[in-house]
């Protein structure tokens, strides 16, 4: 077991180095503040430096680790599937529904449904999290998100 952390280990490292090295082609510093490549350097390098001590962590631990599967059991694998379906799904319909509609309903089947949480806390993270961050990223940041192409859900606002 303790060889296949080394070597997922070893493949965050060289996909760090693969990203720092690409963020190299790209402008660091603009005129207008960080450029293309300033983000992925840094977080090339973080994950590189942290992929590093998982590595060194791993490589140290003495004794044999308990003997667990690498791969979840069945419940694990269908709740990953859906979790990548929903994705699909909220992919597909981004710009017909818009960016609030279509994260409000990703994050109630993530939360209510696959996590179990309580219906108040859903409702809060997901009206956060999907309204919320559409404000936030459209009003304050200046990043626009899709918004619906359904003629009455735009009439709407969303």
């Amino acid at each position: 077991m303790q060889r296949i952390y080394q070597a997922a280990a070893l493949c965050f490292v060289a996909l760090s180095a693969f990203v720092v090295w690409e963020s190299w082609n790209l402008d660091y510093y603009t005129k207008l503040g960080p450029g293309g490549g300033f983000f992925p350097l840094w977080l090339g390098a973080i994950m590189g430096g942290l992929s590093l001590a998982w590595l060194v962590q791993v490589s140290r631990r003495k004794g044999s680790a308990p003997d667990v599967p690498f791969l979840p059991e069945r419940a694990g694998i269908v709740r990953i599937l859906l979790t990548v379906a929903a994705l699909v799904v909220m992919a597909g319909f981004m710009n017909l529904l818009g960016f609030q509609l279509t994260m409000f309903m990703f994050l109630l089947f993530l939360l209510r449904v696959l996590g179990g949480q309580g219906l108040w806390v859903t409702l809060v993270s997901a009206v956060l999290g999907s309204f919320g961050m559409y404000h936030l990223f459209g009003r304050y940041l200046d990043v626009s998100l899709p918004a619906a192409t359904v003629k009455f859900l735009a009439n709407l606002g969303l």
